[in-house]
């Protein structure tokens, strides 16, 4: 959806309120998916020349954990506050995505702030111990292998040296 700025500019009266439904299952991420529509939600409020733009939303990232490589999700909350001046609307360099004729695109804005916000390394839990370099389970794992001491016979020049 774009969001006419510069006309709320030109006709503020009272705080504007948008709300809107987000289909980002075919953008692409990296790593993770969204396959669920986000709910936006936006409120515009004038402050002297200053329209303070307050933005939040909930999406929920499906991923591979990094470290098991189990499917997991997890829910991220968005909340961001920028002030919008009337000179932003032509600046090239602005924080928010504005097209040339001073409208705000929202799914652009969304699909921008779930980049930043969501980590690049997806975890299914903070203590996932990941798998087993021996058998390649989730660990704990029933392998009774010594992994600590298993060396590549190649490298046990190295180990004499160490020695």
């Amino acid at each position: 959806m774009l969001l006419d700025i510069k006309k709320i500019f030109s006709t503020y009266d009272a705080p504007v309120k948008v709300s809107e439904e987000l289909d980002l299952s075919k953008e692409d991420f990296p790593g993770y998916e969204v396959p669920d529509s986000i709910h936006l939600e936006l409120c515009l409020v004038l402050h002297g020349n200053v329209l303070e733009t307050e933005l939040y939303f909930r999406a929920q990232a499906v991923y591979e954990c990094a470290r098991c490589l189990e499917r997991s999700q997890q829910v991220f909350d968005v909340e961001r506050s920028y002030p919008v001046r009337q000179a932003d609307l032509t600046d090239p360099d602005a924080e928010l995505p504005f097209t040339e004729d001073g409208q705000l695109d929202t799914k652009e804005l969304v699909y921008s702030e779930l980049l930043l916000e969501i980590p690049t390394v997806l975890l299914c839990s903070d203590d996932c111990a990941g798998l087993c370099p021996v058998c390649g389970r989730k660990k704990p794992c029933a392998c009774t292998h010594e992994t600590n001491d298993a060396t590549d016979e190649r490298l046990s020049i190295l180990k004499q040296l160490l020695s």
